[in-house]
């Protein structure tokens, strides 16, 4: 792995660090696909596909050099790559019975309570995939029918979108709405009314099931694609990302704003999530 070593002042450099081939990273898991054609006959058929892969990443070294932390994330030994740390919220008492919870330096008052150190919260990527994919054709292979499903899982998605509207624009629903759950309410007063400022709260589990892609695909009669002068036409409509089921308290656990070595990433930050979109698509051969 390429690390960003220390350069000492006394080589005279405007430099402060530069890049050397000190760390070692280790990947392992595994990938499977299973493809079948389920039924064959001259008027129906069916197809599936189903896709899956899990991974397992850790950084063995980083070569002698600290440990890179940011807000978010952090590079350290024994650990995921860039994975998620933070003070983690360790529980919540609502002491006055009141339904609104909030921090007091006095411990016997407080409630809500945060670990005193930062800890591995988990992946930023997902760690599991599977992609199933089922096709049917019908009317003796005049119309194809295909739909995809995409499940990712064994991540967090930093909720960046709500972190803001609690702290800085108090439009949020744990600070707003006073039948907001517990865990929504504990999320904001540690990071807006508790010492550590924590963001913990708005690392979230990222799994998610999406309907990826539905398509039509529709042979044109040969004697309408002779109206054409073509030998052959095909007509296809397909509609992507159809719907998302998650637990995931943001807009969209596949938004990103910003991926990159400069930022703590992924996280949604006022950002929108994949789009739903139809495509018509007619291919005539001639």
């Amino acid at each position: 792995a390429l690390i960003s070593a220390v350069i000492p002042p006394s080589y005279g450099s405007l430099a402060t660090t530069v890049r050397r081939n000190l760390g070692a990273v280790r990947n392992t898991g595994w990938e499977a696909l299973l493809s079948t054609q389920i039924v064959q006959t001259e008027a129906l058929g069916f197809d599936l596909t189903v896709s899956a892969s899990t991974n397992a990443n850790k950084l063995l070294t980083l070569g002698g050099t600290p440990p890179q932390i940011g807000v978010t994330t952090r590079v350290v030994e024994g650990y995921p790559l860039f994975g998620f740390w933070g003070r983690k919220i360790s529980g919540w008492e609502d002491r006055n019975g009141d339904g609104i919870l909030t921090y007091n330096a006095d411990p016997a008052l407080n409630e809500v309570f945060v670990d005193d150190e930062a800890s591995f919260i988990g992946y930023n990527q997902p760690r599991h995939t599977v992609t199933t994919t089922a096709g049917f054709d019908l009317f003796r292979r005049v119309l194809r029918v295909q739909g995809m499903f995409d499940w990712r899982g064994g991540h967090y998605w930093y909720n960046n979108t709500e972190r803001i509207r609690c702290v800085s624009r108090a439009n949020c629903n744990g600070l707003m709405n006073p039948d907001a759950s517990f865990e929504e309410q504990a999320m904001v007063v540690a990071t807006r009314d508790h010492p550590s400022r924590t963001v913990a709260g708005f690392i979230q589990k990222g799994d998610f099931l999406r309907f990826r892609e539905m398509s039509l695909a529709l042979r044109v009669p040969e004697r309408f694609a002779a109206a054409m002068r073509a030998s052959s036409a095909q007509l296809v409509v397909t509609a992507r990302n159809l719907a998302v089921w998650t637990d995931y308290r943001g807009i969209d656990p596949e938004t990103d704003r910003q991926a990159g070595p400069a930022s703590d990433f992924p996280d949604e930050f006022q950002t929108f999530g994949p789009p739903s979109t139809l495509i018509v698509r007619l291919s005539v051969g001639f």
